[in-house]
């Protein structure tokens, strides 16, 4: 089964307005670590991550960029 990102994307959006703000960076890791144990491209994997800033930044930190994890990203993307 392939991952459509667009999709991806789209949903992660819509729930993130039922997440309370300070919840929602844990749940974009978790979110990351979900769709990454499921055959999802490293490609992909960091084209999902471009959503917004707490999945790219969970994504950094999934991939082992500690450089790009610790960027100050703008959490109202």
């Amino acid at each position: 089964m392939s991952v459509d990102v667009e999709i991806l994307s789209e949903m992660w959006l819509t729930v993130k307005e039922y997440i309370s703000q300070k919840d929602r960076q844990a749940v974009a890791d978790h979110v990351i670590n979900v769709v990454a144990d499921h055959s999802i491209t490293e490609a992909d994997l960091k084209k999902f991550g471009g959503t917004d800033a707490y999945l790219r930044r969970a994504v950094d930190e999934y991939l082992g960029d500690e450089a790009e994890a610790e960027n100050d990203y703008d959490d109202d993307e």
